[in-house]
């Protein structure tokens, strides 16, 4: 299982990576490719709401919680795009900081 987290995660900073470069440089990025992160975000919670149920660490539900946050942060993004606006870049560089630690965070626990 802890396999499948890290590859999963990994996905979806991939494309997490994108679709800030995107909207940093001023571009529009495809609406697919947002749906796309936040599918595989939402399969990030479950396997990480499994992994913390069974293995019992403060740190994972701490990441969890973490991770519902930035998940917020990131239907509000995709919400303006859909509106046909970029996001604000703040909110694209809080969304990122509250992920990306939940994610350090959660491969520390489990490796």
């Amino acid at each position: 299982m802890n396999i499948l987290l890290s590859i999963v995660m990994l996905l979806s900073v991939a494309g997490g990576l994108y679709l800030a470069t995107q909207i940093l440089t001023n571009k529009k990025p495809p609406l697919s490719a947002a749906n796309i992160h936040g599918f595989i975000g939402l399969a990030v919670l479950i396997v990480l709401a499994i992994q913390a149920y069974s293995m019992n660490k403060l740190e994972l539900w701490i990441a969890l919680g973490m991770l519902i946050i930035a998940s917020l942060g990131g239907l509000y993004l995709v919400n303006n795009q859909k509106k046909g606006e970029l996001g604000p870049k703040s909110a694209v560089y809080i969304h990122g900081i509250f992920a990306i630690i939940a994610i350090v965070l959660t491969l520390i626990s489990i490796w």
